[in-house]
């Protein structure tokens, strides 16, 4: 009789299976499976102080989420995804000195922002011995974006299979084109592609802990400003380099596992950022966990973010006030409560997050009147079968 897996074990490979590169298995799924998930995020409206005139509302976004997997003979697994979302809200459009001299923002208006985006991928994967290999292809369209995608993956198992390299390439080609060009005086048709390439190694350190380190590169071309900004023009090639780290370790007194991660990211926009998670899973009981997150993010603003819009500055030189190029720091946190009913299983989630230049590591030249503050709820359901 094959020896049951102590329950550290199998607490330990529950959390691992969330880091990238592990997140296939080794074995294709004996069942099927369904899942859907619902979430709501809401932004937090602005102050009169920081919008002198205009609407304050900011965006308000309902996402709905498909996922259908499935066994295909012995070796293979289907994988069938889908996305819709609904938004609608306000956001920055462009800023200006106030009657301080400070930066105020002028927003787009919130009647003039509806739009839903609806999104599917196919995906297909091998199962072999020591390890696996597959691929997807997705689609995804709203009113004025277009985006198609393929991507590829394998992973091979080493040493007993306590090691595993991943690798991952992926190429996306979109399509922007503005409902409202004519009206703004916008573009009325660009293009931009995105190719990214991924290796990852993992390791079991020992019966209760594993390990992963990440590296990533991903090159953008082609048009990357923001259209809906009065005043943003930026440098039509990108370059993004991604360094992480991820530990997780079952504690077996406390019944609960600990999950941290690290990651480092700077692009040739001058953008450098650091991003801390941490989480605990702590059991209940059986078919009840509670996960508490924690997370800190900081970055440097891009080389050529401002403020206060330069309407004096030809478009042919690079600028933008939009407010994720800035430089901030945000902390957020949630709580996720899950429960297993046999072949069913339920996740509820809330998040808060916080945005403030005073919480930045790096130094803060120009803050933004724009920083994000918002809400996340969301709902999934699995069921196997």
């Amino acid at each position: 009789m094959k020896k049951p897996a102590s329950r550290s074990l199998i607490a330990l490979s529950t959390s691992a299976l969330a880091l990238p590169g592990i997140a296939e298995a080794d074995a294709p799924p004996l069942t099927s499976s369904l899942s859907y998930k619902i979430s709501n995020y809401q932004e937090d409206d602005l102050s009169r102080e920081q919008v002198p005139f205009g609407e304050l509302e900011r965006y308000d976004i309902d996402v709905h989420q498909f996922q259908f997997v499935s066994p295909l003979g012995r070796d293979y697994a289907l994988f069938i995804n889908a996305n819709h979302e609904n938004m609608s809200g306000a956001s920055p459009w462009f800023s200006t000195a106030g009657s301080n001299g400070q930066p105020v923002i002028n927003m787009s208006g919130a009647s003039g922002i509806y739009d839903s985006r609806s999104e599917v991928s196919l995906g297909v994967r091998y199962y072999g011995a020591r390890g696996n290999i597959g691929g997807a292809i997705g689609y995804s369209e709203e009113n004025d974006y277009r985006a198609k995608y393929v991507s590829m993956s394998g992973s091979r198992n080493f040493n007993n299979d306590l090691t595993t390299l991943t690798v991952s390439l992926s190429h996306s080609d979109d399509s922007i084109f503005p409902s409202d060009a004519e009206r703004f005086n916008r573009v009325r048709h660009e293009n931009k592609q995105a190719s990214s390439v991924a290796v990852s190694l993992s390791q079991v350190l020992n019966p209760v802990a594993s390990f992963q380190t990440a590296l990533s590169l991903t090159g953008q071309s082609g048009y990357l400003s923001d259209p809906y900004k009065l005043q943003d023009s930026r440098p039509d090639e990108k370059t993004q380099i991604a360094f992480s780290n991820s530990l997780r370790y079952f504690f077996i007194e406390a019944d609960g596992a600990l999950q941290s991660d690290y990651r480092y990211y700077r692009d040739d926009f001058g953008i450098r950022s650091h991003t801390l998670d941490l989480s605990w899973f702590q059991n209940v009981t059986r078919s009840f966990k509670i996960v508490p997150m924690l997370r800190y993010y900081s970055q440097s603003a891009a080389d050529f973010y401002t403020s206060i819009d330069d309407f004096l500055k030809p478009l042919s030189e690079s600028q933008s006030s939009d407010y994720r190029l800035s430089a901030f720091g945000a902390v957020s946190g949630g709580l996720s409560l899950v429960a297993d009913f046999g072949g069913w299983s339920a996740t509820l989630t809330a998040e808060r997050y916080v945005a403030n230049e005073k919480y930045s590591a790096f130094t803060v030249a120009q803050p933004s009147p724009g920083l994000v503050q918002f809400t996340r709820l969301s709902l999934g359901v699995d069921y196997a079968f």
